[in-house]
């Protein structure tokens, strides 16, 4: 023993990470060293140390060796005299710097490679900044020489007379993409920081001069209500000043006749009866007022046009009151925006910019004009048509909307609602009305509804949605802005509580705009990471727009050759494979011991679940299908099937459908699917007997396309006029969005096993045997379960991998044939029985 510790020298005894502490202390020393030596650099102490000898170095007299002003003696004047005068001047500073990196690597044990980069950068730097400072020296003499050094003073001529003036242009071009490579390697990335950047400074001016703006109105109204206030108590005191003298007047003018009188007789008092009639009086009035104040059935505030003007020319003694709703509250131009970018910074795993406001088209400002004469005139008609079938109304509003306007009708106490809906028909060719609609009565109003289109019809643009507090404050996960109610009110709901939404309405009346509505919607509320998209369009042309946006949003099979998939075949291999990854997500909330996608990713995020047990961020998707009828000709129950899983179970996952057809017949729309989508909207169809398919009731049929729409969700019918979204808007927002560097790896759905290859009587031969396939075998018979996402988290491996060693258990007889969504049958009992087939199997190979 003590001969091996003499052998192994004076470290012999340390550990190896001793040994590597004590090396890199060593290498900062020798780093912190030169350093010292270049930073107290003389020029005079060359000169000094060339004219000493051998002998005066070692003199103990007060020799010229103690005249050398460099802080490291002799070796640090030879040392900086090396750096400084023969090399880069002061900028040589950096190598001592990169050596004292080194040494903290090597004394923390970590990976020298870590420098690499810190060395090239630095000593391209350095050589940089030192021809940048020798070619001013050399022309203006700016600087001393001792920040250039020799070297950077050589390259600097040498560069200037092959260049001329160019030099000075390659220098800066060269100073300023090492200066865009310091703050991002990735120059891409620099740029777009920079433009931030600058955005950010826009609009921080533009809400600074905002605020000043708004500061410098609500001084100025401040000061208005201050002098209109001093006006009128100047008013108050002149009308005070007066009454108080004509008060006086008549004081001093009754006088001497009060005295005669009082000498003569005694007032009379009042009667109890003159009492009681003047407060009878003051009640009646104040009634007569509390009854104009009443002006409609519905107590709701609305804005008020005033009814003078509809009824000061009518005979009848039924009166209307007009009402429009005042909409909902617009937000401001970069609200959105504003609220977008934040929310971008939130998530760090792509940069990613939310499509701004602008990219929509404004709408005029035409607002919703109301035609007086269009209401007078229809009220005059229904009345009258009502009047004659001996049906006595006792007051009449008209709510005025974009498309329709909604008479509210309160009939006489005996009259049968049942007899004003059979007049229907009745009603709709005395108005010539496109589509009348009567509702029988309004739910939660006691009133009857007559829905009567408007003569001009106004547009609702899908930015005067957007653009509302109402949408840009929602908390909901996935919001869908619809469009507007007869109330001028944005109708919005959260596709995550509906949970599936089933669309039907003839071709033209609005059904593909309203997907696009869908679509725009969550575009600008959701981030790519928790948002995807499956688009099966087999008509192949209205969701083609939104390719562009493959490499953010849309989730598709691996090796697919088209994002959007128009193939019935590919569209039914989707639906099958999103199955799985909803049957995949459970066995996830499962583990993480969740009962939502919400409350699972709130876990993951925190870093309760661990990425390496096959635990990730599951984004919500969004399945969308144009044409369902398509599908279910040619492939039927194949498609059925996948689509009535999905909506079945799917909600708790994140996964909703919707699903739209242009035919609802009942072998298309069919009873499985109905029932698990309470959520329905209707567009203009054919026939009641259309609209009673999709909707359980008539009133689609009464409808005028254009965008005009039924909802409902279970509940009662929502009238609503969807919100438009023109071809050029979805073309700039997808270039938005798709001109912006996307995620490298696509989100990409499971791929389903072969049957065909795992089911055959005969079992392939082992070939290429997994080096994981009997750590697998042991996994599936312990658990008893010959499942994939089992392998893919006890082993750690991808989906592809696990399916193939589920191949080759199933061949080498250790699991069941493919069962479809269900775990295929663990054929070995006991790990003994494994041992021997394992056994067998390699005699077998032999």
């Amino acid at each position: 023993m003590a001969k091996s510790s003499k052998s192994g020298g004076f470290l012999g005894g340390l550990s190896e990470s001793r040994k590597m502490e004590i090396l890199g202390i060593l290498v900062m020393a020798v780093g912190g060293l030169i350093g010292f030596s270049i930073v107290t650099y003389n020029p005079s102490d060359y000169t000094l140390i060339q004219s000493l000898s051998t002998d005066s170095l070692f003199a103990l007299d007060q020799g010229p060796v103690l005249r050398i002003q460099n802080g490291l003696g002799v070796i640090g004047a030879y040392l900086a005299h090396f750096f400084v005068h023969l090399l880069f001047g002061y900028m040589s500073i950096i190598i001592p710097l990169i050596i004292i990196g080194y040494g903290w690597l090597i004394f923390r044990n970590r990976d020298i490679s870590l420098m690499l980069w810190p060395t090239a950068y630095g000593i391209w730097g350095m050589v940089l900044l030192s021809t940048i400072l020798g070619w001013v020296n050399t022309n203006y003499e700016w600087v001393e020489s001792v920040w250039n050094g020799s070297a950077g003073f050589y390259i600097a001529r040498v560069l200037q007379n092959i260049t001329g003036i160019g030099s000075i242009i390659i220098l800066s071009v060269l100073l300023l993409t090492t200066l865009l490579a310091l703050l991002d390697r990735d120059l891409q990335h620099t740029v777009e920081r920079v433009k931030d950047w600058i955005a950010n400074v826009k609009q921080s001016y533009a809400d600074w001069k905002e605020r000043r703006r708004q500061k410098k109105e609500e001084k100025r109204k401040r000061k208005q209500q201050e002098a209109e206030q001093k006006e009128i108590e100047k008013q108050r005191q002149a009308e005070q000043q007066m009454r108080e003298k004509s008060q006086t007047k008549e004081k001093q003018r009754a006088k001497p006749q009060t005295k005669t009188e009082s000498e003569e007789e005694e007032p009379e008092p009042r009667s109890i009866d003159d009492i009681v009639e003047e407060s009878q009086k003051r009640d009646r009035e104040r009634m007569r007022q509390e009854k104009e104040e009443v002006k409609s059935l519905d107590q709701r505030p609305r804005a008020d046009i005033e009814k003078k003007k509809i009824a000061e020319d009518e005979e009848d003694d039924v009166d209307i009151s007009v009402y429009v709703g005042e909409g909902d509250e617009q937000a401001g131009e970069k609200e959105l925006d504003k609220q977008n970018k934040d929310k971008a910074k939130e998530v760090p795993k792509v940069r990613y910019k939310f499509p701004t406001i602008d990219l929509l088209d404004s709408p005029p400002n035409e607002g919703n004009d109301v035609d007086l004469d269009e209401i007078k005139e229809n009220k005059r008609i229904i009345l009258d048509k009502l009047k004659r079938h001996n049906i006595e109304i006792r007051s009449i509003n008209a709510i005025v909307g974009p498309t329709v306007t909604l008479y509210e009708l309160d009939p006489a106490p005996d009259v049968k609602i049942s007899k004003i809906e059979s007049y229907a028909n009745d009603l709709k060719m005395a108005t010539a009305a496109k589509g009348l609609r009567i509702m029988a009565p309004i739910p939660g109003r006691s009133a009857v509804g007559i829905e009567v289109p408007n003569g001009s019809r106004e547009t609702v643009f899908i930015k005067s949605v957007l653009n509302t507090k109402k949408f840009v404050e929602s908390d909901f996960e996935l919001p869908v802005a619809f469009g507007k109610t007869i109330e001028n009110e944005v109708f919005m709901v959260d596709l995550t509580k509906m949970p599936h939404l089933l669309i039907a309405g003839a071709t033209g009346s609005g059904k593909t705009v309203g997907i696009n509505t869908i679509i725009t919607c969550l575009l600008y509320k959701c981030h790519p990471d928790d948002l995807k998209f499956v688009m099966i369009d087999p008509k192949k042309i209205e969701l083609s727009l939104f390719q562009k946006i493959e490499k953010h949003f849309l989730a598709t099979l691996p090796g697919a050759e088209e994002p959007i998939i128009t193939d019935t075949s590919a569209a039914k291999e989707t639906l099958e494979s999103l199955t799985k990854e909803m049957d995949e997500r459970y066995d996830l909330l499962k583990d993480g011991m969740v009962r939502d996608i919400r409350a699972y990713n709130e876990k993951f995020d925190n870093g309760e679940l661990d990425e390496e047990e096959g635990h990730r961020h599951l984004p919500y998707i969004v399945v969308l299908i144009d044409e369902l009828a398509d599908l279910m000709m040619t492939a039927g129950k194949d498609i059925e099937e996948p689509i009535a899983r999905l909506a079945q179970l799917a909600r708790a996952v994140g996964i909703h459908l919707v699903v739209a057809t242009q035919r609802p017949s009942v072998n298309v729309v069919t009873g499985t699917i109905k029932a698990n989508f309470p959520a329905r909207i209707a567009y203009q169809v054919a026939s009641k007997v259309d609209s009673r398919t999709i909707l359980d009731t008539g009133g689609a049929d009464q409808l005028i396309g254009r965008g005009d729409m039924l909802f409902t969700n279970g509940g009662g019918m929502t009238r609503i006029q969807n919100a438009f979204v023109s071809t050029e808007e979805v073309e700039s927002i997808t270039d938005f969005i798709g001109n912006q560097r996307g995620y490298n790896n696509k989100y990409e759905l499971p791929v389903l096993e072969d049957e065909t290859s795992s089911s055959g009587d005969i079992p392939d031969p082992l070939e290429d045997i997994d080096e994981l396939f009997e750590a697998a075998a042991k996994v599936i018979v312990l658990h008893q379960q010959g499942s994939v996402s089992l392998l893919q988290r006890k082993l750690k491996i991808g989906y592809n991998r696990a399916g193939r060693i589920v191949d080759q258990l199933y061949n080498a007889g250790i699991v069941g044939p493919y069962q479809g969504s269900t775990a295929r049958d663990v054929l070995v009992d006991d790990e003994e029985e494994l041992e021997e087939l394992l056994d067998d199997l390699e005699e077998f190979e032999r």
